[in-house]
């Protein structure tokens, strides 16, 4: 299956474009920094010119605070598909999460290391953006779980993928998986989620 919930990287156009040219500029801001990122090594990331780089981005800075100028989807426009078992797509959802956070966590740090660091409010509606997604996701697999909840159950989980107990993700995503999933399963099955359904549907193919 190549279903994802979420994933602006998979939308036609433009947008769907410089998130993709964003993902494979990556390993080039994280292992430079912002200064240290020439425009011609991050255009040489995503096979590109300079100038054809310039034409998705008007300046280095753009590009590295995009993730964070983005619109962002939400609750209502977060994709489920009704010919898949919502636990699956609960499934990749998580395994989507854990691939991508990475990245957006490091537009936050691109932006301070630009100057304007995101601040209190603006990182609680940049991270109430993934709950409401993630939240959605959740609501769809657990149908008896209220909107309400399923947004905090979504922030619990993006904390524990963000920084588990001692590790967090960066050091140990094979068992913030672990944990995520553990916690998603003592959750849903409180709101009749049958543990068996769950096990099987977390399940990688």
């Amino acid at each position: 299956m190549t279903w994802l919930p979420f994933d602006p990287a998979l939308q036609a156009g433009i947008r769907g474009r410089r998130h993709e040219l964003f993902r494979l500029a990556a390993p080039v801001f994280r292992t430079y920094g912002y200064r240290g990122a020439t425009i011609k090594a991050l255009a040489h990331a995503c096979h590109l010119s300079p100038a054809a780089l310039y034409h998705y981005f008007p300046s280095k800075a753009a590009f590295a605070t995009f993730l964070i100028d983005d619109d962002a989807l939400d609750w209502d426009s977060t994709r489920i598909d009704p010919d898949i078992d919502p636990l699956v797509q609960l499934r990749m959802s998580v395994d989507l999460v854990i691939d991508v956070l990475p990245t957006y966590l490091l537009a936050i740090d691109l932006a301070r290391q630009i100057g304007h660091p995101l601040d209190q409010p603006g990182l609680a509606r940049f991270f109430g953006q993934g709950e409401a997604i993630f939240g959605r996701v959740i609501a769809a697999a657990a149908p008896g779980l209220k909107p309400m909840d399923a947004r905090e159950l979504a922030r619990r989980v993006l904390a524990v993928i963000v920084a588990g107990p001692t590790t967090g993700l960066a050091a140990d995503p094979v068992s913030i998986r672990a944990t995520t999933i553990d916690l998603l399963r003592v959750h849903l099955a409180r709101v009749s989620v049958e543990p068996a359904r769950f096990d099987e549907a977390m399940t990688r193919d």
